[in-house]
């Protein structure tokens, strides 16, 4: 990583001068926060793979006859989610501040590197919020893992599977239930098309909590639509996210599905978000010949107790009948 001032000094020259700046003159682009997780359920698994089995038991009830007529089977389908490895390496020179504005992130009494400024500012303000950036837009819906190459970085989107994979997957293998629309959602049928999909759902889940999840621009199109469909009903009530008639079923946005026209549903209980543990670890921080390292490592990942359970629409499955 390097300290890029280029511009910087040819704006305000290649010396430090004292006026006064400060962190607060340091100005970073809004970051996407991570969303995709906050509403999955969390598991806390000490491995790199969390198995567990499906079960399925046929149906055994029928008509009475004296003679015993033996029906039902037992199935355990063997399922998994495997937990990803992810990283962060840094690797910058704290000098580099030096002879220029950026003068005041160094240090003229500490000798240690690792406790400059610079470095405590990189932690605090721009790694952590990048990182959820990153997996937020490139890795939980996206993302498609690609095995690293030694020695080379590799891509944000590389470093796990996403949702659209599993989705994909699971339509592919028939493992999950496919979703069909008369017409491709637009701004000006979403409000039918979120409410075909809720029809859509098994009722058994009548009681069960289920959210239907799509990108944050198309939740957006769906209440813009009910409002411009029913905005004069008497009960009409613009807050409110959950399907008419089914209150079990809320909408959520999701900004790592932007620009994807995905629709997807399952129960809450049965969409999971795995760690090694809760929370995020302190980075490491090292010094070796005037230059630091940050490194920062941990394992996580997303996906499905049980694939029967999850209800997709993907874009070009249209039935007009």
């Amino acid at each position: 990583m390097s300290i890029v001032k280029t511009d910087l000094v040819a704006a305000f020259g290649d010396h430090y001068i004292n006026e006064g700046q400060n962190l607060d003159r340091l100005k970073s682009a809004l970051r996407i926060p991570t969303t995709t997780p906050n509403t999955a359920k969390p598991i806390i698994h000490d491995g790199e793979v969390y198995r567990f089995s499906n079960v399925v038991f046929q149906e055994i009830i029928q008509a009475f006859q004296k003679q015993f007529t033996a029906k039902g089977n037992l199935t355990f389908k063997p399922n998994e989610i495997r937990l990803r490895n992810i990283k962060i390496d840094l690797s910058l020179y704290p000098d580099d501040v030096k002879g220029s504005w950026l003068g005041f992130l160094g240090s003229l009494t500490d000798q240690e590197r690792k406790n400059w400024p610079i470095v405590r500012y990189l932690l605090e303000s721009e790694v952590v919020p990048q990182l959820k950036m990153d997996l937020e837009t490139k890795a939980y819906f996206k993302g498609v893992y690609v095995a690293p190459t030694p020695g080379t970085p590799g891509n944000a989107a590389d470093c796990m599977d996403g949702i659209k994979v599993m989705l994909d997957e699971g339509i592919a293998d028939n493992s999950m239930q496919m979703l069909t629309l008369p017409e491709e959602p637009s701004k000006t049928n979403m409000f039918d098309s979120f409410e075909l999909i809720a029809d859509q759902l098994d009722d058994t889940l009548s009681a069960v909590p289920v959210t239907i999840y799509a990108s944050t621009k198309n939740v957006k199109a769906y209440l813009r639509d009910k409002r411009n469909t029913h905005g004069s009903d008497v009960n009409y009530d613009g807050k409110k996210i959950t399907i008419d008639f089914a209150d079990n079923v809320k909408i959520v946005g999701l900004p790592s599905m932007a620009g994807s026209n995905y629709i997807w549903a399952t129960p809450d209980f049965n969409y999971l978000y795995l760690r090694r543990q809760n929370g995020m670890s302190e980075p490491n921080v090292e010094e070796s010949k005037r230059e630091v390292f940050l490194m920062l490592d941990w394992w996580e990942a997303l996906g499905f107790g049980y694939n029967e359970l999850v209800y997709v629409f993907k874009p070009g499955q249209i039935d007009s009948e």
